[in-house]
């Protein structure tokens, strides 16, 4: 009766990761961002706005200067690079339209075929000079122009509506506290290690219950979902590395670029190497036909995905500790990587006095000490081997 009551329990927790899995909760309660940075981001693109539209009213014309405001909402990004970008894109996607639809206007008059030719002309142009996102305004400013009469005024406002917009937009991102995303990209890497880290520990938590086969293709399927968390760590590495280009603020918070691309690698690596670990369990699986190894084996291997989780959770904390600021104390770390590798050799004792009734089981062990030692030498600072480098003495 208490086997079948564990059993139930164990495929009542099967059903809740899946579940969990498909509904990716763990995504939606991260879904956040600091409170004051958006605050302060909303303030900078409203003023930029207002700015726009106050001194876009001092050009010649009668119609209200929206333009001028709606590019300032536009261009004004996260990053202050991304901010110039977007302006030198919009700017060039108005200029091509309007002087598209003067001499559209000159030559060809407004007629349903020459709208056409107007548009197909400048979506190519869009496409031809590469302007992203922000290449539909190219048919846009034509057609506009076109239809307010294709005059040289009209055209010539626009131009300059657009660079009011575009220049405001990138004078307020860069004077008033530009952007900085740092903390954000430590963070990634640390929940991503995290995540690694549970993946380990619900391994562990399945090795003290008993064996099931079952358990441990769920732990490589939750393995697996952790590529597409390092892919969001690495954008927001880059966003952070963007954030420092240009950025005016950049001498003052530092630049840990070289740390978080440092960082970035090894936990992608790593996350590979947890993978192996988890298909070694599947395969510990097939070789010993579901009976899975002996309990003292079970149980040394337990405790050294308990540690190993300890020493990846403890890698990704000094990352994020480290950006901005010193370098985070590494005696901690040194402290983890000590007591994983003496699981794994404990657990290397355990395997090498075990029954021999599963030859093939070795090639396993193999592969899961192999990946161990791989994992643990990655997130040593002191310790990491590289093609053509030697291990530090």
């Amino acid at each position: 009766m208490a086997g079948e009551r564990g059993s139930l329990r164990r495929r009542l927790r099967r059903s809740a990761r899946r579940l969990a899995r498909r509904a990716d909760l763990r995504r939606l309660t991260r879904f956040r961002e600091d409170g004051s940075a958006l605050s302060l981001r909303t303030a900078k693109t409203t003023l930029a706005a207002v700015i726009s539209w106050e001194l876009a009213l001092r050009l010649p014309g009668s119609q209200p200067p929206v333009l001028a405001p709606l590019t300032a909402l536009l261009v004004t990004q996260l990053t202050l690079v991304k901010t110039i970008t977007g302006s030198l894109q919009r700017v060039a996607s108005v200029t091509a339209g309007v002087l598209l639809a003067l001499g559209v206007a000159d030559l060809l008059g407004l007629h349903w075929w020459s709208v056409g030719l107007v548009i197909f002309v400048s979506l190519a142009v869009g496409q031809v000079l590469k302007l992203g996102s922000h290449r539909i305004e190219v048919p846009i400013s034509a057609l506009l122009v076109l239809t307010l009469g294709g005059t040289t005024g009209v055209a010539r406002t626009r131009v300059l509506e657009t660079l009011i917009g575009a220049g405001v937009g990138v004078v307020v991102n860069a004077v008033l506290v530009p952007p900085v995303y740092i903390r954000p990209a430590g963070e990634a890497i640390y929940e991503l290690a995290d995540d690694m880290a549970g993946v380990l520990e619900g391994a562990a938590a399945d090795l003290a219950e008993g064996w099931s086969g079952e358990d441990a293709y769920e732990r490589l399927l939750e393995a697996r979902e952790l590529d597409r968390e390092a892919g969001e760590a690495r954008e927001a590495v880059g966003q952070a590395e963007d954030s420092l280009r240009l950025n005016p603020r950049r001498r003052l918070v530092g630049d840990p670029s070289d740390e978080l691309r440092e960082g970035m690698t090894s936990i992608e690596h790593s996350v590979i190497l947890v993978r192996g670990l988890c298909r070694s369990l599947v395969e510990l699986d097939t070789v010993t036909g579901g009976r899975g190894p002996d309990p003292a084996l079970r149980a040394a291997l337990g405790h050294l995905l308990v540690e190993v989780a300890d020493a990846v959770r403890t890698f990704g904390q000094q990352v994020a500790a480290s950006v901005p600021g010193p370098p985070a104390n590494q005696a901690p770390l040194q402290r983890a990587l000590a007591r994983a590798r003496a699981a794994r050799d404990q657990l290397a004792k355990e395997m090498a006095a075990g029954p021999g009734e599963a030859p093939r089981a070795w090639q396993v062990h193999g592969h899961l000490l192999a990946n161990v030692d791989r994992l643990l030498s990655e997130i040593d600072p002191e310790g990491q081997t590289w093609p053509g480098t030697s291990r530090p003495s």
